[in-house]
């Protein structure tokens, strides 16, 4: 075993023995109250409320105002900003591979591909994303379920809010076929679908007739059944805007609950998006650039204002890997520099992407009966100097900046036990 090989297995060793260290020393929350008390809070689904406090009480938000009386019995925090945790609508965090090799595969789930120890969870806590959608990539024509998680816990199972989340298909050439591959492609596994259905049909009135067992339904069909019948997401990829012109094609053939992932040239595509009340996830470039034929001028286009003035609802994403676009604050506050109102840039990154996933009734805004999902910040959520100080889930304390080693070794060099 090579030397690289030895440093990797002993990091992931240590790595999983810190989340089990940090999930295991959680206290017990039955019971328990908490009370924040913040110079602001953002609800979200609100107005901002000045000098309030939050009430927690056996993980659930109890109550939430600036007249909220603290019990005696409280565990008191404090923070110059409170606002809900983060919700990322779209990606694949955590996995081994966002793409499976073989192009239709309705039956393959994220959730056993996912590494729960893995660092793109802690980076996701410590940046506020309290709850992540994971799910295949685009590179893909069927590409699968996904799973909703709450970043934190030793196994798959204990991480997750939602299983299945819904199903990635994308209209991105990939395997080395053409677009009018990719999409042939894509309906046939929409005609192969139709056909097994009617051909079970067949065999079990045969059946019937003979008074045998039925033949059961085919568990490797059962999430391409959700999506058909309408129970299950479609989240469908659309690289370019003729690529959403076809997609809406299919989804009104198939007669599919969908929401579109786009790429980076459909912003010319909002109002045929709007006019089929569809939400969609843009994105992580936020510009686009055209120039004129004529002048040759160059036309800068700001993708998230063509949707806003549309009316469709939508959530920004992320970019892994990238220097700022990586971060959910740098998205939200680009987009607000560039003519987004603050309060929607604010939504596209918690109740937006909440609602486009089915769970806004327990995450996305800070309201009474909602999970306790917080984040305690240091300053104005979109300033460039503020930090996420304190991550809250469902009522527990998952981080707190002044005991994160990783951060203070890479601001400082400095390790926590080191000497001032």
């Amino acid at each position: 075993m090579d030397r690289w090989s030895i440093m990797r297995n002993s990091l992931s060793a240590v790595l999983t023995l810190a989340v089990l260290l940090i999930v295991t020393a959680l206290p017990a929350q039955q019971g328990t109250v908490t009370a924040i008390r913040a110079a602001r809070i953002i609800p979200i689904s609100g107005p901002e409320i000045a000098n309030g406090v939050v009430l927690i009480r056996d993980g659930k938000i109890a109550a939430i105002g600036a007249n909220v009386a603290v019990p005696p019995d409280a565990v008191v925090l404090t923070a110059a900003v409170v606002m809900p945790g983060l919700v990322e609508a779209h990606g694949a965090r955590g996995m081994d591979a966002p793409n499976e090799n073989v192009p239709v595969t309705p039956f393959v789930s994220t959730a056993d591909g996912v590494d729960p120890v893995g660092l793109a969870f802690e980076d996701a806590i410590r940046d506020g994303v309290t709850t992540l959608h994971v799910i295949p990539g685009n590179a893909t024509v069927v590409g699968g379920t996904g799973i909703i998680v709450r970043p934190v816990g030793v196994t798959v199972e204990s991480m997750i809010v939602r299983r299945p989340s819904g199903m990635k298909l994308s209209l991105l050439p990939s395997g080395g076929r053409n677009k009018a591959a990719q999409i042939q492609e894509l309906r046939r596994a929409f005609d192969d679908y139709a056909l097994y259905v009617e051909e079970l049909g067949d065999r079990r009135g045969g059946q019937k007739a003979k008074g045998e067992p039925e033949e059961p339904f085919d568990p490797r069909q059962a999430a391409m059944k959700e999506v058909v019948e309408g129970r299950m997401t479609a989240y469908l990829y659309c690289p370019t805007d003729a690529d959403v012109v076809r997609a809406l094609e299919i989804v009104d053939k198939q007669k599919l609950r969908a929401v579109l992932v786009l790429g980076t040239e459909c912003w010319k595509t909002a109002p045929m998006i709007a006019r089929k009340n569809l939400r969609v996830i843009l994105d992580p470039q936020l510009l686009a650039w055209e120039t004129e034929p004529e002048s040759g001028r160059e036309i800068r286009h700001t993708i998230p204002t063509y949707f806003q003035n549309a009316g469709v609802k939508y959530a920004l994403q992320v970019q892994p890997g990238a220097y700022a676009a990586r971060s959910y604050w740098y998205q939200a506050a680009i987009a607000v520099s560039y003519g987004v109102p603050r309060a929607d840039a604010l939504r596209s990154i918690t109740l937006t992407p909440a609602e486009i996933l089915g769970v806004s009734d327990r995450v996305g805004s800070l309201d009474v009966g909602k999970d306790a999902n917080l984040l305690l910040l240091s300053g104005d959520p979109l300033a460039s100097k503020t930090w996420v100080e304190t991550v809250i889930v469902e009522g527990k304390t998952i981080y707190e900046r002044k005991n994160d080693a990783r951060l203070r070794k890479l601001l400082t060099g400095k390790e926590i036990t080191d000497a001032p």
